[in-house]
């Protein structure tokens, strides 16, 4: 019996190698154990061997701790890898296997294009580290949309990322914070777009600087706001005006497809409302004069506020050579006489600087004053009564004899005497007449049909001649009353100058008309001859009557 011993002796002592063996651990192998001793910076853990294994507080968690007992204690079941094996001690990493499941979920997350969070653990040159379970790069042009200047003020926040590149072979990952803010806006852009209309008025900050203008955010979208139309006054340099991050207020003014252009001028008063707050109609200010036109000169009179000063406004005088009173940049001062604030437009005057000289004018209707005369037309004559006051003298009023024209009494350049007989100063119209100074010498004179006056042959037509037989009392001698014969012409017979006795054959003071006959005159004296004739023929024709009937008679009686 006892080599069956001997043999069932050696069957168990190599029973007992093959198990020994077996139970020996390989670098990589997953095991689980047993935590059979908990230390603030190693487990122990039974993997059922002849040796335990060790696991260090750098390979327990992929978590920054500061003892093992914040993640295990004895009795615990847990997996971890065999990093190095030897004679008396086996050394595990919990941490390996846990990086190596957490590199899995993140590859599908990578190819699923998964929306990470991770924080921010520490800053590098001009990137990030952030740990999404396993630390990944963070390069400072993925950080955001915008141009980011320090990174270091990320240090310590959480933030959604997504992994852009992922290396198994050393299991490095870059990731991007601003792909997930791109498609976070992408989705807010079209959610904001479709409500957007023009007119809107946006906060936006401003994001961007460029020689033509600046680009600014306005919740998810973005809008070019073009020099021209940051403000109203004229800017050469953006940044003068304008810089990054600056919060603005500005109007939607165009959409085109997801391209936006805003304004700022346009929310901003305009220099005419700003103007028009302070300013009012009649008041003097002052300004430069920056352009002539036929119609009237522009005068700048705050920046951005050009008012018109029309050519009537130039001055009180009627003439008035606009290059003669103004010129460009001379500064001059102006009344505001009109303000329109629905078209943005400003009346002056400068004229109206001063006080206006027909309300000055003392001068009444029935005055006689003196005035030159300044020009002589077909209807009359203007003359210049007061400084900027012409008045007009109608032919009708040169004078009391209606033959006498106008431009035999009055000359340019002479000085007269004249009656005002109208005055209307808002149209600023006077009414003159020379004949008026003068009493009316048809109420003067009485004469009476059938008198007979003597007169001096004034002026010579074809159909008579014009008597004057009283000052400015002119009467017409028709042709056919000049003589018995007949006449073809008036200069047969009259000369201008001539002194002739005429007889009144109609006489009306209202119309000025005065009638007059020479054959009337003849016409009479003949008539009386004949009947001194005939009352001489009766009185002969009586007394031979009597001489031969007288003694007759007698004894009759």
């Amino acid at each position: 019996m006892k080599p069956i011993d001997q043999e069932q002796e050696k069957m168990s002592m190599s029973d007992v190698l093959n198990i020994e063996e077996f139970l020996m651990p390989t670098v990589n192998d997953i095991i689980e154990g047993e935590v059979v001793r908990v230390t603030p910076q190693e487990v122990t853990v039974d993997i059922h061997g002849a040796t335990e294994g060790t696991i260090y507080l750098n390979e327990l968690t992929l978590e920054q701790i500061e003892s093992a007992h914040e993640i295990v204690q004895v009795g615990d079941k847990i997996k971890a890898i065999i990093k190095k094996v030897e004679d008396e001690q086996i050394l595990l990493s919990r941490r390996a296997l846990l990086q190596r499941d957490r590199f899995q979920e993140l590859k599908q997350a990578f190819e699923k294009g998964e929306v990470l969070e991770g924080k921010v653990v520490r800053a590098v040159k001009n990137a990030l580290i952030v740990n999404i379970g396993m630390d990944a790069f963070l390069p400072a042009n993925m950080i955001d949309v915008d141009y980011v200047s320090d990174v270091t003020e990320y240090v310590g926040q959480t933030i959604p990322v997504r992994i852009v590149e992922l290396n198994p072979r050393n299991k490095r990952m870059t990731v991007s914070r601003k792909a997930v803010i791109v498609d976070q806006l992408k989705v807010a852009r079209e959610e904001q777009l479709s409500t957007l209309a023009i007119g809107d008025v946006v906060k936006a900050t401003i994001l961007r600087i460029e020689k033509f203008g600046a680009f600014a955010r306005f919740g998810a979208l973005e809008g070019l706001i073009h020099i021209s139309e940051i403000s109203h006054f004229p800017i050469n340099v953006v940044s003068d005006a304008l810089e990054v991050k600056q919060v603005v207020k500005a109007k939607v003014k165009k959409i085109d497809g997801t391209k936006i252009q805003l304004s700022i001028k346009a929310v901003l008063p305009t220099p005419f409302e700003l103007f028009t707050e302070n300013n009012y109609e009649g008041d003097l200010i002052e300004g430069e004069v920056t352009r002539l036109t036929e119609f009237g000169a522009f005068v700048k009179v705050a920046e951005g506020v050009e008012g018109l000063v029309h050519v009537s406004e130039l001055s009180w005088g009627h003439k008035v050579n606009l290059e003669e009173v103004l010129s460009e940049g001379k500064i001059i001062k102006v009344k505001i006489i009109s303000i329109n604030k629905e078209t943005g437009r400003l009346g002056l005057s400068i004229k109206q600087v001063e006080e206006n000289p027909w309300v000055a004018f003392a001068s009444k209707v029935g005055d006689v004053i003196k005035g030159e005369v300044t020009n002589v037309t077909n209807i009359g004559a203007f003359i210049k009564v007061a400084p900027y006051i012409e008045g007009l003298c109608h032919f009708s009023e040169a004078s009391w004899n209606p033959n006498e024209r106008l431009e035999n009494i009055v000359s340019v350049g002479s000085e007269v005497d004249v009656k005002i007989i109208s005055i209307d100063p808002e149209k600023r119209r006077l009414g003159l007449s020379l004949r008026q100074v003068k009493p009316n010498p048809w109420h003067q004179v009485e004469f009476k049909v059938g008198s007979v006056v003597t007169g001096t042959v004034e002026k010579i037509i074809e159909r008579g001649a014009f008597i004057n037989v009283a000052e400015d009392v002119v009467g017409f001698l028709p042709i056919n009353q000049i003589a018995h014969k007949h006449i073809s012409r008036v200069e047969d017979v009259l000369t201008v100058g001539q002194v002739v006795e005429v007889k009144v054959t109609r006489f009306d003071q209202k119309q000025f008309k005065l009638e007059l006959s020479i054959r009337r005159i003849a016409d009479d004296l003949e008539r009386e001859e004949f009947n001194n004739y005939m009352k001489e023929q009766d009185e002969v024709e009586n007394e031979t009557l009597g001489d031969l009937f007288g003694e007759s008679l007698k004894d009759l009686l």
